[in-house]
């Protein structure tokens, strides 16, 4: 017998990837693997028991286990919060996420999520559950697709099996067809299928009918039986003790409990003590009273309730007799409700997450001083100047060492300032915690015990004797409601439609960096694009497909470049290239990118490349009859790779060295999109006016000294200083010495170019979504562009004389030098173009209130056609009707003596 046969260590994953017709709804689903749930099985009963965990384990250590563990001596991180000690893990500050690509600010930022956060793959971010006001952190480890049933089977007509498999033990099959409408009136099924076993993962999906092989197709409008079904989906799954659930009510509530049995909005939390000078557990349950510093901390962090008649969330404490307390401390965040344990030893002891406040002055914190099996997660805050206007407080965590990393991070250093801002947080990082612990092996055990319970009770109480093939013959998967229609024969790879995620074995790493490559799942959805790493089993990457911009592919794999342009490399075995067309026609179908274009630039005869470029990489101008314009570059493309290099990981210095320096330049562009406009990460919201503005990254004139390269030391090459009459990459700038530091004074560019530059990006706007507007008002927005145009070289222009007016003369300060322009020409010069960009304001605004009117107007003069077309419609089959009848009724009075004779 082998090791996994024994149940001594768990299978490898992936054993193997998922039929390709199978689109998963969530992580949960990826992860889902049945040599597992064997193994979960087959190992159930010789699991140690009465183990010492928690904070426990840090004090006393762990207890004998068959296998000898080596001595777990901690991480080593000792600070002023918390100190390193034997069983735990602690976070002091600058902590990162592992995975690939960059990480984002906490919250998601440009759409990312945290990987811990990524949930149900098959719907969009927003339909994340938060009903709180503020969501200023995401929830992490939280079982978010366990809503599967209720969503997509509760109250609608579907199937539940049940039985006892040989390797998998008590297992639950639900099954559900259901139809939706397809363009051209023509309906699509997909079934939809949950698979249950004592592993806590869930197998959540769905297959689309016409993805199915034709041997595997329903023959008829009643639908493919759930044998049929189950054997092409599940081919190692023992269908022959499956049977067919019975009709009572408890059965889908049962289920119901089963799949959300790790579902809670509710969480206890345990706060302690730590005035100055202490340190143990004893000194901290001692503390009776809560002193001024304290109650400050707690104000903050919740409202005090009477427990007295208390109807929400109690958390175990009395409201009847006051036996545990007359007041608590009681909040919310987000979906969840949270009561807080305040001091006493019998409640906290029991809370999995325990917050420890420090006054200035407290020892260290150590879980060594704790005795408790239950304590898994510590968050100790101390406090700086409690009680003044500089309160402030630092933030450390300790965990058990199988508790995974979570959010919110907590940033190297810093010190949170007493706001609201610091309460989201910290009741994030709470509640993540538990979510993190309940993965921890104590608690694992726990559930999955509990689970193992409801399904024997399934397939021991609430299944019939119908076996599921007897059911398949009698009970086919229909769908309720209207005639099947005529299908056409399903198209090739018709599983690239599904909402759900597909998944491919890969082997992944971080683009444009020396890492190793790791074997991961690629699992993309409608919504989602994941990659799984298949050692640890967790979500090593994520975002939006609307973040997908481009990618780059070959017969073995692709670079997929997403958000702001970074990117990520897949690799697939040889031979397989079939696999890559398929992720890319996937990527085709539910994003908005398209394939990477590389270009070899030549140089000019000043050795120009003629174009301009912003911060972001958009090219803003490209230059007629130049090399660049006739490989292909245009405006609104986006650079990506930069001889090689990606250009994220770029500064803008050396991406000007590279473009004007490099004997060779390649680039590797993102086209526009079909409208012309560049091809932008579609999550966050792009402000009109970026800062700096994207067009004057590369101005004719520079607004004050050129920055010192220190590398290349008064090399005039900088973005900022490409000459008026170029204005494009490499060309010379003037020399150091024509420029000189800005006055401190405010210029007349400096207060008429924001509101110039506003005034152009309205205009853009307006031209991009105005649609078919009327020949005279598109006339005046050439006008108004024109007259930007100028103002903004006119500002140019001044900047640069203003810059060589305000230089410092040798001989001293103050002075003015000869010829130059008097005060009164400069006071009505900036009068004159505060008068241009006054008229300019109000023709802008005149005209967006015209354009306002003629939408409103083609709206209703829309409606009016339509209703006269159906009116017509309506004429034109009552004067059919009208010509039937009475060609009837003359053929009936003419034939009348026809048939009399």
């Amino acid at each position: 017998m082998s090791e996994q046969d024994r149940g001594e260590e768990p299978p490898k994953f992936p054993p193997q990837v998922w039929v390709r017709q199978l689109a998963h709804y969530d992580v949960q689903s990826i992860l889902f693997d049945p040599g597992e749930a064997a193994w979960c099985q087959g190992s159930a009963g010789r699991r140690v028991r009465n183990i010492t965990t928690g904070a426990s384990a840090a004090s006393t250590g762990p207890a004998p286990t068959p296998v000898p563990e080596e001595p777990d001596p901690g991480d080593g991180k000792d600070g002023p919060l918390v100190l390193s000690c034997p069983h735990f893990r602690n976070e002091i500050g600058g902590e990162e996420e592992r995975g690939l690509g960059r990480r984002q600010e906490a919250g998601g930022g440009a759409g990312q999520l945290p990987n811990a956060a990524v949930s149900v793959l098959e719907e969009p971010r927003e339909s994340y559950p938060t009903r709180g006001s503020r969501a200023t952190h995401c929830i992490e480890y939280a079982d978010l697709g366990a809503s599967y049933y209720r969503k997509y089977f509760f109250g609608k007509e579907h199937q539940n099996f049940f039985g006892v498999d040989e390797r998998l033990g008590a297992v639950a099959v639900s099954l559900r067809r259901e139809e939706k409408e397809k363009e051209g009136a023509s309906l699509q099924y997909s079934y939809r299928l949950i698979l249950r076993t004592s592993e806590l993962r869930t197998l959540r999906g769905s297959v689309l009918e016409d993805a199915l092989p034709p041997t595997a197709r329903p023959p008829t409008a009643r639908g493919l039986s759930p044998k049929k079904l189950l054997e092409h989906v599940l081919p190692d799954l023992n269908l022959q003790g499956l049977r067919l659930a019975s009709n009572s009510p408890k059965v889908p509530d049962t289920l119901l409990k089963l799949d959300e049995q790790g579902v809670s909005f509710q969480r206890k939390v345990g706060v302690l003590y730590c005035r100055a000078g202490q340190g143990s557990e004893e000194e901290m349950y001692n503390n009776e009273g809560a002193g001024p510093h304290f109650q400050e901390f707690l104000e903050l962090l919740g409202q005090h309730v009477q427990l007295r008649g208390f109807t929400k969330y109690r958390a175990q404490l009395d409201t009847k007799t006051d036996s545990t307390g007359t007041h608590s401390l009681y909040t919310t965040y987000q979906d969840y409700e949270i009561m807080f344990h305040l001091l006493r030893k019998r409640h906290i002891g029991n809370d999995i997450v325990t917050i420890i406040f420090q006054e200035p002055g407290a020892q260290p914190f150590t879980p060594r001083t704790i005795r408790s099996h239950f304590q898994h997660v510590f968050i100790i805050v101390r406090a700086h100047e409690p009680c003044t206007e500089r309160t402030t407080y630092s933030v450390a965590v300790s965990r058990t060492k199988d508790i995974p990393l979570f959010g919110p991070p907590i940033p190297a250093g810093h010190r949170f300032p007493r706001t609201p801002a610091f309460r989201d947080f910290l009741l994030a990082k709470a509640i993540n915690a538990e979510n993190a612990a309940e993965r921890s092996g104590k608690f694992h055990a726990m559930a999955t015990r509990t689970r193992q319970e409801y399904l024997q009770d399934l397939a021991r109480s609430h299944a019939t004797t119908t076996s599921l093939e007897a059911s398949s013959s009698r009970l086919p998967l229909l769908s309720l409601g209207a005639k099947r229609k005529e299908r056409a024969k399903g198209a090739k790879a018709c599983e690239l439609q599904s909402a759900g995620a597909l998944v491919w074995s890969v082997r992944a790493q971080d683009g444009d960096r020396a890492a190793p490559e790791l074997p991961s799942l690629l699992g993309i959805s409608a919504e989602f694009l994941v990659l799984i790493e298949a050692k640890g089993k967790r979500v090593i990457f994520n975002c939006s497909c609307r973040d997908v911009l481009a990618w780059t592919y070959s017969d073995c794999g692709l670079d997929l470049y997403y958000g702001s342009g970074d990117y990520i490399s897949v690799r697939l075995p040889d031979g397989q290239g079939d696999e890559v067309k398929d992720i890319v026609h996937r990527l085709q179908l539910v994003t908005r990118g398209c394939e990477t274009r590389e270009l070899t630039l030549l140089r000019n005869g000043l050795g120009q490349l003629g174009f301009q470029v912003d911060s972001e990489g958009f090219v803003t101008d490209v230059e007629r009859f130049t090399f660049a314009e006739k490989a292909g570059l245009q405006p609104g493309a986006r650079l990506v790779r930069v001889c090689e290099r990606a250009l994220p990981s770029l500064s803008r210095a050396q991406t000007t060295e590279l473009l004007r320096t490099a004997k060779k330049v390649t680039i590797t562009m993102v086209p526009p999109d079909e409208n012309g406009k560049p091809r932008r990460s579609q999550s966050r919201e792009i402000p009109m006016l970026s800062d700096p503005p994207p067009d004057l990254i590369l101005a004719a004139t520079p607004k004050g000294p050129p920055e010192q390269d220190t590398d290349h030391p008064g090399d005039p090459t900088s973005l900022e200083q490409a000459p008026p009459d170029h204005g494009v990459m490499g060309s010379q700038a003037p020399p150091p010495s024509e420029t000189a530091p800005p006055t401190s004074d405010m210029s007349d560019t400096e207060k008429f170019l924001p509101r110039t530059l506003s005034l152009r990006n309205s205009i853009t706007k307006i031209l991009s979504e105005a649609g078919e507007s009327l020949e005279e008002e598109w006339d005046s927005i050439s006008n108004l562009a024109t007259t930007c145009n100028s103002i903004l070289e006119a500002l140019s222009k001044e900047a640069g004389q203003h810059v060589l007016e305000n230089r410092e003369p040798p001989g001293g300060s103050g002075q003015r030098n000869p010829g130059q322009q008097p005060p009164e020409d400069e006071g009505h010069q900036s009068r004159s173009l505060s008068e241009k960009v006054s008229h300019l304001e109000s023709m802008l605004k005149k005209l967006q209130e015209d354009l306002q009117q003629e939408q409103a107007a083609k709206a209703a003069l829309q409606a009016e056609v339509q209703s006269l077309r159906q009116n017509n419609q309506r004429l034109q089959q009552e004067q059919e009707s009208a010509a039937a009848r009475l060609s009837q009724v003359t053929g009936l009075l003419c034939g009348s003596p026809g048939q009399s004779l």
